[in-house]
Formats: structure tokens, sequence, C-alpha cells
């Protein structure tokens, strides 16, 4: 009776000690993942949101200040939290904020190149990379390397900064980033410290869109190098 009540005992012990093992690893594994999904969920509300950043370039001439007032309009879902009329309108505010502080685009193409090799003179005089009848132009491909069909397809890259909300996980996805990539300039500063304000981390994630020119292009500082 007494080696079997010793044994209980040692059982008991050694089950108190799996559990603090076990609960802890579990937890966090719970934490992680619930972030994970987070992020997933802003990756496809971002890939919404550049596309939508795209065709607002596409037919204002890549004018970039309706390109990140598109963006914040399909950034805001990403951001409410309540689906009233003032919980909506709170989330277009913050959206907007968050896109002017956290977010960039990118002009990929068209080229400065292909701007100055396609451009022909407009009814108002000035110089435009054309966008009318595109089926009926020359397709050759020149110095620029694309032709002038290609040089009306618009692409960008949009990067925002989410914000890592869910607790200890942060620094887990943050550090294991920092683990993949090498060099300062593949890792920003936002990521590997808290920011000021929220004191949240941030995570850099992108996402590209490709839609056609609607419109011509006039000003050839809008474009890619």
């Amino acid at each position: 009776m007494r080696q079997s009540h010793a044994s209980r005992r040692a059982q008991s012990g050694q089950s108190l000690v799996e559990f603090c093992i076990v609960v802890p690893a579990f937890l966090f594994l719970i934490l992680v993942t619930f972030q994970l999904v987070l992020i997933y969920r802003a990756k496809t509300t971002l890939d919404y949101a550049a596309f939508q950043a795209a065709r607002a370039g596409s037919i204002s001439g890549v004018d970039r200040s309706k390109m990140q007032s598109s963006l914040a309009f399909g950034l805001t879902p990403l951001l409410a939290t309540s689906p009233d009329v003032a919980g909506v309108a709170r989330a277009r505010a913050k959206a907007e904020l968050e896109t002017r502080l956290f977010a960039s685009i990118d002009v990929i193409a068209p080229t400065r190149a292909a701007f100055n090799e396609h451009r022909e003179r407009q009814y108002d005089g000035r110089y435009a990379l054309p966008n009318d009848s595109l089926a009926f132009r020359d397709n050759r491909v020149g110095s620029s390397g694309v032709s002038v069909q290609d040089a009306n397809l618009l692409k960008i890259k949009v990067t925002y900064k989410l914000p890592l909300i869910v607790p200890f996980a942060d620094r887990v996805i943050a550090g294991f980033s920092s683990l993949l990539t090498e060099g300062e300039s593949y890792r920003p500063a936002s990521m590997l410290i808290e920011e000021p304000v929220s004191g949240h981390r941030r995570l850099p994630i992108e996402s590209y869109a490709v839609v056609r020119m609607q419109t011509p292009i006039y000003d050839s500082n809008r474009l890619a190098r």
C-alpha cells in the first residue's frame, strides 16, 4: 500500500510537470495560429486594394493621389470594427492615415523609356503615351524592350506594413522573418522594433496588380525609371 501511494504521488508530480510544459506551448501555438490567420486576411484584403489602386491609376493617367485614395478605400474593411455608418467612417479615416504612414505604391511598368519611345502629340498639343487604337498600332518592340501595346500595361507593387497585434506571436514572427533575410535593406526597422504610437511591431506584406491603361499618360515622372 505504501509503494502504491508513493507511486501515485510520483505520477501526480510527473503529470504536473507535463501540464506546465504542454499548456504554455499549446497556448502559444494558438496565438501564433491566430496571428497567421490575421496576416492571411490582411494579404487577401491588400490584393483587392492593390487592384483598386491600379484601376484608379489606369483611368487617371497614373495619378498617385487617386491611387493612394483607392488603396485606402480597399483597406477600409481590414480596419472596420463595426458595420454601422459611424464605424465605417472611422475605418475609412484610419485607412487614410495608415496608407499615408505605412503603405507605399511603386510603379513597375510602364517605364519612362517606353514613354519616350512611344509618345505622341495629342489633340491639345501635349505629348502622351497613346492609349487609342492599340489593336491597329505597330506592335514592334523598340529600344525600351516593349511595344506600345505592352507599354499600356500598368503594373504596380503595393507594400503595407501590417501591425502584429497578437502578444508574443509578434516577436516570434518578426524574429523569424529577420532570420529569412540578409542585410539591413531587407529588414525595415518598423518590423524589428515597437512602433512608438501603437506599440505594435509591423510586418511588411506586398501585393502586385496589373491592369491595362484606359487613358493616355501625360506625365512621365509618374512612371518607373
